[in-house]
Protein backbone atom coordinates (compact mmCIF):
# COMPACT_ATOMS: atom_id res chain seq x y z
CA UNK A 1 0.00 0.00 0.00
CA UNK A 2 1.02 4.17 -0.79
CA UNK A 3 1.54 5.71 2.50
CA UNK A 4 2.24 9.51 2.26
CA UNK A 5 3.39 11.44 5.08
CA UNK A 6 4.06 15.29 5.51
CA UNK A 7 6.43 16.80 8.05
CA UNK A 8 5.36 20.65 8.38
CA UNK A 9 6.61 23.32 10.66
CA UNK A 10 3.07 25.18 11.00
CA UNK A 11 4.86 28.32 12.40
CA UNK A 12 2.42 28.39 14.96
CA UNK A 13 -0.80 27.79 13.62
CA UNK A 14 -2.44 30.55 14.04
CA UNK A 15 -6.66 30.38 13.17
CA UNK A 16 -5.72 33.35 11.16
CA UNK A 17 -3.61 31.36 8.97
CA UNK A 18 -5.93 28.18 9.43
CA UNK A 19 -7.53 28.50 5.91
CA UNK A 20 -3.96 29.03 4.14
CA UNK A 21 -2.78 25.69 6.20
CA UNK A 22 -6.03 23.82 4.93
CA UNK A 23 -5.21 25.09 1.43
CA UNK A 24 -1.10 23.55 1.74
CA UNK A 25 -2.44 20.17 3.10
CA UNK A 26 -5.35 19.58 0.62
CA UNK A 27 -2.59 20.17 -1.97
CA UNK A 28 -0.23 17.48 -0.43
CA UNK A 29 -2.94 14.80 0.26
CA UNK A 30 -0.73 13.31 2.39
CA UNK A 31 -2.15 10.30 5.26
CA UNK A 32 -0.02 11.26 7.54
CA UNK A 33 0.79 15.09 9.36
CA UNK A 34 3.39 15.55 11.40
CA UNK A 35 3.49 18.82 12.56
CA UNK A 36 5.67 20.89 14.72
CA UNK A 37 4.82 24.48 16.03
CA UNK A 38 1.46 23.24 15.92
CA UNK A 39 0.64 25.60 19.06
CA UNK A 40 -2.78 26.51 18.95
CA UNK A 41 -4.70 22.74 20.10
CA UNK A 42 -7.84 24.08 18.80
CA UNK A 43 -6.81 24.49 15.05
CA UNK A 44 -4.94 21.29 15.24
CA UNK A 45 -8.10 19.86 16.25
CA UNK A 46 -10.21 21.82 13.59
CA UNK A 47 -7.79 20.67 10.73
CA UNK A 48 -8.03 17.21 12.07
CA UNK A 49 -11.95 17.89 12.18
CA UNK A 50 -11.94 18.84 8.50
CA UNK A 51 -9.79 16.26 6.74
CA UNK A 52 -11.28 13.41 8.86
CA UNK A 53 -8.54 12.32 10.20
CA UNK A 54 -7.67 11.31 14.41
CA UNK A 55 -4.83 13.50 16.06
CA UNK A 56 -3.16 13.66 18.93
CA UNK A 57 -1.79 17.11 20.52
CA UNK A 58 0.84 17.30 22.95
CA UNK A 59 2.64 20.27 24.84
CA UNK A 60 6.26 20.77 24.72
CA UNK A 61 8.43 21.78 27.23
CA UNK A 62 7.94 25.61 26.52
CA UNK A 63 5.39 28.00 24.16
CA UNK A 64 6.25 25.20 21.13
CA UNK A 65 4.01 22.49 20.97
CA UNK A 66 3.27 19.43 18.36
CA UNK A 67 0.69 17.20 16.92
CA UNK A 68 0.27 14.11 14.46
CA UNK A 69 -2.84 14.28 12.39
CA UNK A 70 -3.46 10.66 10.61
CA UNK A 71 -6.10 9.16 8.41
CA UNK A 72 -4.88 5.77 10.06
CA UNK A 73 -5.88 4.93 13.67
CA UNK A 74 -3.42 6.29 16.56
CA UNK A 75 -3.27 3.09 18.80
CA UNK A 76 -0.62 4.41 21.23
CA UNK A 77 1.17 7.52 21.70
CA UNK A 78 3.62 9.56 23.76
CA UNK A 79 4.95 12.53 24.16
CA UNK A 80 8.95 12.70 25.23
CA UNK A 81 10.00 16.27 26.59
CA UNK A 82 12.79 14.72 29.56
CA UNK A 83 15.75 16.68 29.13
CA UNK A 84 17.64 17.02 26.63
CA UNK A 85 14.53 16.59 24.45
CA UNK A 86 13.83 20.16 25.35
CA UNK A 87 11.24 20.59 23.06
CA UNK A 88 9.56 17.83 22.56
CA UNK A 89 9.17 13.99 20.62
CA UNK A 90 5.64 13.22 20.29
CA UNK A 91 5.61 9.13 19.77
CA UNK A 92 2.50 7.78 17.35
CA UNK A 93 1.87 4.01 16.61
CA UNK A 94 -0.08 3.95 13.44
CA UNK A 95 -2.29 1.06 12.60
CA UNK A 96 -2.61 0.61 9.16
CA UNK A 97 -5.45 -1.11 7.38
CA UNK A 98 -3.85 -4.48 6.47
CA UNK A 99 -2.97 -4.77 9.90
CA UNK A 100 1.02 -3.78 10.25
CA UNK A 101 1.34 -0.57 12.35
CA UNK A 102 3.83 2.45 11.56
CA UNK A 103 5.60 4.49 14.53
CA UNK A 104 6.66 7.85 13.96
CA UNK A 105 8.82 10.60 16.47
CA UNK A 106 7.72 13.53 15.81
CA UNK A 107 10.55 15.94 16.67
CA UNK A 108 11.08 19.35 17.21
CA UNK A 109 14.57 20.59 18.24
CA UNK A 110 16.54 23.82 19.85
CA UNK A 111 16.64 26.42 17.05
CA UNK A 112 19.92 28.38 16.26
CA UNK A 113 23.01 27.14 14.62
CA UNK A 114 25.27 28.49 17.50
CA UNK A 115 28.06 25.69 18.77
CA UNK A 116 26.25 25.35 22.36
CA UNK A 117 22.62 24.94 20.49
CA UNK A 118 24.13 22.09 18.33
CA UNK A 119 25.50 20.45 21.09
CA UNK A 120 22.13 20.31 22.63
CA UNK A 121 20.36 19.10 19.34
CA UNK A 122 23.22 16.30 19.22
CA UNK A 123 22.53 15.15 22.76
CA UNK A 124 18.42 15.06 22.10
CA UNK A 125 18.92 12.70 18.85
CA UNK A 126 20.93 10.90 21.38
CA UNK A 127 18.03 10.53 23.89
CA UNK A 128 15.88 10.33 21.02
CA UNK A 129 17.87 7.08 20.10
CA UNK A 130 17.51 5.73 23.64
CA UNK A 131 13.96 6.06 23.45
CA UNK A 132 13.63 4.24 20.34
CA UNK A 133 15.78 1.58 21.51
CA UNK A 134 13.64 0.87 24.35
CA UNK A 135 10.29 1.08 22.65
CA UNK A 136 12.29 -0.98 19.89
CA UNK A 137 9.48 -0.54 17.53
CA UNK A 138 8.66 -2.19 14.12
CA UNK A 139 9.56 0.48 10.83
CA UNK A 140 9.65 3.78 12.03
CA UNK A 141 10.33 7.48 11.53
CA UNK A 142 12.01 10.25 12.60
CA UNK A 143 10.39 13.69 11.07
CA UNK A 144 10.17 17.44 12.06
CA UNK A 145 11.83 20.41 12.02
CA UNK A 146 14.96 19.41 13.84
CA UNK A 147 16.73 22.71 13.32
CA UNK A 148 20.10 21.24 12.34
CA UNK A 149 22.29 21.56 8.81
CA UNK A 150 22.75 17.63 7.23
CA UNK A 151 26.48 16.93 5.59
CA UNK A 152 26.65 18.46 2.60
CA UNK A 153 23.92 20.65 2.75
CA UNK A 154 24.72 24.66 2.18
CA UNK A 155 23.26 27.72 4.05
CA UNK A 156 22.70 30.77 2.19
CA UNK A 157 23.38 32.97 5.28
CA UNK A 158 23.99 36.34 3.13
CA UNK A 159 19.70 36.43 2.87
CA UNK A 160 19.33 35.13 6.09
CA UNK A 161 17.50 38.16 8.28
CA UNK A 162 20.14 40.37 9.68
CA UNK A 163 19.40 39.23 13.19
CA UNK A 164 20.72 36.08 12.60
CA UNK A 165 23.66 36.80 9.98
CA UNK A 166 24.92 38.87 13.65
CA UNK A 167 24.29 35.96 15.49
CA UNK A 168 26.62 33.52 13.01
CA UNK A 169 29.33 36.37 12.94
CA UNK A 170 29.84 35.45 16.31
CA UNK A 171 31.13 32.22 15.64
CA UNK A 172 33.27 33.32 12.42
CA UNK A 173 29.81 31.70 9.84
CA UNK A 174 30.95 28.39 11.04
CA UNK A 175 28.40 25.68 10.68
CA UNK A 176 28.50 22.72 12.88
CA UNK A 177 26.80 19.33 12.33
CA UNK A 178 26.30 17.23 14.93
CA UNK A 179 23.15 16.38 15.58
CA UNK A 180 21.94 15.02 12.12
CA UNK A 181 24.84 12.96 11.68
CA UNK A 182 23.96 11.23 14.91
CA UNK A 183 21.33 10.33 13.43
CA UNK A 184 22.76 8.86 10.17
CA UNK A 185 25.29 6.89 12.08
CA UNK A 186 22.29 5.39 13.32
CA UNK A 187 21.20 4.16 10.12
CA UNK A 188 18.70 6.18 9.46
CA UNK A 189 17.99 7.50 5.65
CA UNK A 190 17.36 10.97 5.19
CA UNK A 191 14.56 10.64 2.55
CA UNK A 192 15.06 13.73 0.73
CA UNK A 193 18.73 13.51 0.00
CA UNK A 194 18.87 9.92 -1.05
CA UNK A 195 16.30 10.69 -4.02
CA UNK A 196 17.54 14.51 -4.52
CA UNK A 197 21.82 14.63 -3.77
CA UNK A 198 22.28 17.31 -5.58
CA UNK A 199 19.08 19.39 -4.39
CA UNK A 200 19.24 21.86 -1.68
CA UNK A 201 15.87 21.03 -1.07
CA UNK A 202 15.49 24.35 1.39
CA UNK A 203 12.40 24.68 4.12
CA UNK A 204 13.16 27.62 5.72
CA UNK A 205 12.16 30.61 4.78
CA UNK A 206 9.01 30.12 2.79
CA UNK A 207 9.45 33.16 0.77
CA UNK A 208 13.34 33.52 1.07
CA UNK A 209 14.72 29.85 1.53
CA UNK A 210 18.06 29.54 2.85
CA UNK A 211 18.14 26.58 4.65
CA UNK A 212 16.84 23.26 4.96
CA UNK A 213 15.82 22.22 8.61
CA UNK A 214 13.18 20.12 8.34
CA UNK A 215 13.49 16.45 7.23
CA UNK A 216 11.78 12.80 7.09
CA UNK A 217 14.20 10.16 8.30
CA UNK A 218 13.25 6.53 7.44
CA UNK A 219 14.68 3.34 9.76
CA UNK A 220 16.55 1.54 7.18
CA UNK A 221 13.91 -1.33 6.37
CA UNK A 222 11.37 1.20 5.78
CA UNK A 223 13.59 2.99 3.83
CA UNK A 224 13.68 0.17 1.02
CA UNK A 225 10.02 0.86 0.30
CA UNK A 226 10.56 4.59 -0.18
CA UNK A 227 8.89 6.17 -3.52
CA UNK A 228 9.41 9.73 -4.07
CA UNK A 229 10.28 12.83 -1.25
CA UNK A 230 10.11 16.41 -2.01
CA UNK A 231 9.98 19.89 -0.82
CA UNK A 232 6.30 21.61 -1.73
CA UNK A 233 7.34 24.74 -2.89
CA UNK A 234 4.50 24.85 -5.64
CA UNK A 235 1.32 25.72 -3.39
CA UNK A 236 0.27 30.02 -4.04
CA UNK A 237 -0.65 29.45 0.13
CA UNK A 238 2.57 28.51 1.52
CA UNK A 239 4.05 31.93 2.15
CA UNK A 240 1.12 32.78 3.64
CA UNK A 241 0.68 29.50 5.61
CA UNK A 242 4.12 29.32 7.26
CA UNK A 243 7.84 30.27 7.42
CA UNK A 244 8.38 26.82 6.65
CA UNK A 245 7.94 24.61 3.64
CA UNK A 246 6.32 20.80 4.02
CA UNK A 247 7.90 18.00 3.60
CA UNK A 248 6.62 14.92 1.91
CA UNK A 249 7.57 11.59 1.58
CA UNK A 250 5.92 8.31 -0.68
CA UNK A 251 6.46 5.07 0.74
CA UNK A 252 5.04 1.87 -1.05
CA UNK A 253 4.93 -0.04 2.31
Amino acid sequence: MTVRVLAYNVDGGSAERRPALRAVLDRAAADILALTEADDSGVAAALADELGFGHVWARGSGDRHIAVLSRFPIVRWANHTRPPLTQAALEAELALPDGRTLSLYNVHLLPYLLLPFEVRRWQAAGQLLAVIRRRAPGPHLILGDLNAIAPGDRVLQQRNPARMRRMMALQCNLIFRLAVPRLLRAGYVDCFRRLHPAEDGFTWQAGNRTTRYDYILADPVLARSLKACQVLDDAPEAARASDHLPVLAEFDY
